[in-house]
C-alpha cells in the first residue's frame, strides 16, 4: 500500500486542488492513503490565509485526503527551498512513499535534472554573479541554470515548476518517489478562470469583493464552508484588520533588529527599516521596499516573520505533528507513529509535551493569537480562541 503526500496551501481550496487529490489516487491506486502537509494559519506569499487553517483543512477532507497535518510555521513562511525541506520531512516522517504535485511540466526526470544542477556546486558561480548584477534570487537562479542547461532553465519560469523542482531537489537521497500531475485550468496567479478551473488569487480577490461568483470554482461542500464562515463573520480574514498592530510591533524594529529575520549581506534589512517608517500601511511598506533584488513576496515573508518572531535560522523540518482533520486510513498513520514523534490532536494537550518542544509551540500559539487579529467581527479576534479548536474527524 502506497502512502501519498502533498504539499499545500489550500488558500481557498477549489476543484483543481480536487481534481489533483482523485487524480493522485487514480495513479496510485484506490488504497492509495492521500496525506496533505498544508500551510495553517499563514501562507508563504507571506500574507494571512483567507480562512482558519482547520476550515481549509476540513475542505480537502470532504475532498478525499486521509489526514490533514500542519505545516511547520517557519516552513509555511520560506522560500521554495524551506517551504519543500519543511513539507517533505513532515510527510517523511509520516512514512510516505510518494510525494505528488501539480506542475506545469509532468516530466519527472527533467524536473529532477533541474534539482540536481540546483543542489550542485557547479551552479554556485553563475548565482553569485547574477545576484551581484541585482537579479532577484529566483531570476538570479534562473540566469544561472541557463548558463548550464537552457532546457532546463526555461522550466523555472512556471511557480508550479519551481515549487516541483524544489521537491525534488528535498527528496534527493531519501525513498520517495515524486509524481507530477499536469496542471489543469488557470494558471498560478491568473486572474480569469479557463477549461472550468480558476486559480485560488482569483477565488480570493472574488471573495474579498464579495462577488458569489468564486463558488462555481470550487467542490460545492468547500463552498458551503465559506459560505457559513463568511455569514458567521470568521471569514474572509484580512492582514488589513490588524494593520495598525503590524506597524506598531514593526516601527519599533531599526535595521539591526530586523537583521535576524532578513539576509544582511545585501542591504535588505536596511531597505526594510527605512520603508517601516515611510509607509502608512503594511501594503505600502511593502511597495516601499519592493525593487527587481528585492521581490514582493520576499518582503512579505520577511515582515510577517519579523512580526511573529521566526528568525532566519529557525528549523523548517518538524519537531510534533499537529493534526487538522483525520479519517480512518489516515488513523492508522498516525498510529504507526507513536513513540515516534509527538502527535498534537488537540491544541490543549501541548502543555504536557517536553520542554524541549515549548519555545516552538508558544510560537505557533502566538501566530494563531495574531492570526485572531484579522477576523472580520471584532468580538472573534480573541486569543482564547485557538484552545477550542479540534480537528474534523470522519469515519
Amino acid at each position: 500500500m502506497s502512502i501519498c503526500g502533498m504539499i499545500t496551501e489550500y488558500n481557498p481550496f477549489h476543484l483543481g486542488h480536487a481534481w489533483h487529490l482523485s487524480e493522485t489516487r487514480r495513479y496510485l491506486g484506490a488504497d492509495c492513503i492521500l496525506i496533505c502537509a498544508m500551510s495553517g494559519n499563514f501562507v508563504q506569499r507571506g500574507d494571512f490565509a483567507l480562512l482558519d487553517k482547520y476550515d481549509r483543512a476540513t475542505m480537502a477532507a470532504e475532498a478525499g485526503a486521509d489526514l490533514v497535518v500542519e505545516l511547520p510555521l517557519p516552513a509555511a513562511l520560506s522560500s521554495a527551498e524551506g517551504f519543500a525541506q519543511g513539507g517533505t520531512s513532515l510527510l517523511a516522517a509520516l512514512g510516505c512513499t510518494h510525494l505528488s504535485f501539480g506542475a506545469e511540466c509532468a516530466d519527472i526526470p527533467l524536473l529532477q535534472r533541474v534539482a540536481a544542477i540546483l543542489n550542485g556546486s557547479a551552479v554556485r558561480p553563475y548565482l553569485t554573479e547574477a545576484l551581484r548584477s541585482g537579479l532577484s534570487y529566483p531570476a538570479a537562479m534562473q540566469a544561472a541554470v541557463q548558463m548550464i542547461d537552457p532546457q532546463a532553465a526555461a522550466l523555472l519560469t512556471h511557480p508550479n515548476n519551481t515549487l516541483g523542482i524544489a521537491y525534488c531537489a528535498a527528496l534527493a537521497g531519501t525513498d520517495i518517489q515524486p509524481v507530477a500531475i499536469p496542471r489543469a485550468g488557470a494558471a498560478h496567479d491568473s486572474s480569469a478562470a479557463k477549461d472550468g478551473y480558476a486559480s485560488a488569487s482569483y477565488l480570493r480577490s472574488l471573495i474579498d469583493s464579495q462577488q458569489r461568483e468564486w463558488a462555481r470554482w470550487m467542490p460545492p461542500a468547500a463552498a458551503q464552508r465559506i459560505d457559513d464562515a463568511i455569514r458567521a463573520e470568521r471569514a474572509p480574514m484580512q492582514l488589513i484588520n490588524c494593520d495598525a498592530a503590524l506597524l506598531a510591533h514593526l516601527r519599533r524594529m531599526d535595521a539591526a533588529a530586523l537583521r535576524p529575520f532578513a539576509a544582511a549581506e545585501d542591504g535588505f534589512a536596511e531597505r526594510l527599516a527605512s520603508a517601516i517608517q515611510k509607509g502608512c500601511t503594511f501594503e505600502e511598506v511593502c511597495y516601499a521596499a519592493q525593487t527587481r533584488r528585492f521581490p514582493l513576496a520576499r518582503i512579505r515573508r520577511t515582515l510577517l516573520r519579523a512580526y511573529l518572531g521566526l528568525t532566519e535560522n529557525m528549523p523548517v523540518k518538524p519537531s510534533y505533528i499537529r493534526v487538522l482533520a483525520v479519517g480512518r486510513r489516515g488513523s492508522e498513520v498516525l498510529r504507526n507513529m507513536r513513540g515516534k514523534m509527538p502527535i498534537i490532536v488537540k491544541p490543549t494537550a501541548e502543555r504536557r509535551l517536553p520542554d524541549a518542544l515549548q519555545p516552538a509551540l508558544r510560537l505557533d500559539a502566538l501566530a494563531d493569537a495574531l492570526y485572531a487579529l484579522a477576523a472580520p467581527d471584532p468580538a472573534q479576534r480573541s486569543a482564547q480562541s485557538r484552545w477550542k479548536k479540534t480537528p474534523f474527524i470522519w469515519k
